[in-house]
């Protein structure tokens, strides 16, 4: 069985969809001859949606975001999506979106016009970073050109959106303890050349401190008791002065006994001792529970605080 997403649809082109429409039109009548009603069914879809996209009865309109390199897709729903660093190439199966290029450069020999951009969907219950953009966060700190920490990578949902929203001028050093989602992360970086996966514990900085330069923010989410203590020794080392973190804190993985809010108030302070400022804090409801995204400014300013 062979299935056809509408969305991926788009990206063949008009010529191609009629040739899908065609060979689909033929499989409903061969199906229909030798009275195979399931076959008849699927074709009977295929055209329909080919049908749909063709009418423009889905059209979207991509329209950006007010954080710089996220975008919003503007249809039967609005979607957060980044833009497909790899178009073509989908990373834990998210849907596609492809539109018209309006501001592609005139065509030429050397340097063909891209006719259509596409972007991917960005889903919030997968990814706590999105969940804090739709929740409304003023300054997530990460933008095009960015040079990112991200602690606690995991097989790399996430870390491929903030790769596409750092484009080819920024680079997102993805630490990830686990191997079993290491091979994941690693395999997804074969193909986002901005991304470079490191295999370490985030508790041991100096490990792979060759590898990492200097970055403008972090971003962890390593659900881990000592939490505050892996981001603060992780800035020591590469965090530029003035940098940011971006800090997902699950309650229930620090103490399980207290209430979140209470949690959340002692990390806050946690972090003030170790030469942040926290800027912004929001819970992540509805997207996870007992959850908080926490922004902070961090300044290397021997023990006093300097606006």
């Amino acid at each position: 069985m062979v299935i056809v997403d509408v969305v991926d649809l788009r990206v063949v082109g008009v010529v191609g969809l009629q040739v899908v429409v065609a060979v689909a039109v033929l499989a409903v009548v061969v199906a229909a001859a030798v009275e195979e009603r399931a076959a008849v069914a699927a074709a009977v879809r295929v055209v329909a949606a080919v049908v749909a996209v063709v009418g423009g009865g889905s059209n979207v309109v991509v329209k950006p975001h007010r954080h710089e390199g996220v975008f919003v897709a503007e249809g039967k729903e609005h979607l957060l999506v980044t833009k497909n660093l790899v178009p073509g190439e989908s990373v834990y199966g998210e849907k596609r979106i492809s539109v018209e290029n309006s501001n592609a450069a005139p065509s030429t020999d050397e340097n063909p016009a891209v006719a259509k951009v596409e972007y991917r969907v960005w889903n919030p219950f997968r990814s706590k970073l999105a969940a804090g953009v739709l929740g409304g966060l003023d300054n997530i700190h990460i933008k095009p050109g960015a040079k990112v920490l991200y602690l606690g990578a995991a097989s790399g949902t996430s870390v491929s959106h903030v790769a596409d929203i750092v484009g080819p001028e920024g680079i997102v050093y993805a630490v990830e303890f686990s191997h079993r989602s290491g091979r994941d992360l690693i395999n997804m970086a074969k193909k986002r050349t901005n991304v470079i996966p490191i295999i370490e514990d985030a508790r041991h900085p100096a490990k792979y401190r060759m590898l990492v330069g200097t970055v403008d923010v972090i971003f962890a989410d390593v659900a881990q008791p000592d939490q505050a203590r892996i981001v603060a020794y992780n800035a020591e080392y590469f965090l530029k002065n003035g940098g940011a973190v971006v800090i997902s804190i699950k309650a229930s993985c620090i103490d399980s006994t207290a209430q979140p809010e209470a949690v959340f108030a002692e990390e806050v302070n946690k972090l003030k001792k170790s030469s942040f400022r926290p800027r912004e804090q929001l819970t992540l409801e509805p997207y996870e529970r007992d959850h908080a995204m926490l922004v902070a400014e961090y300044r290397r300013v021997c023990g006093t605080w300097k606006d």
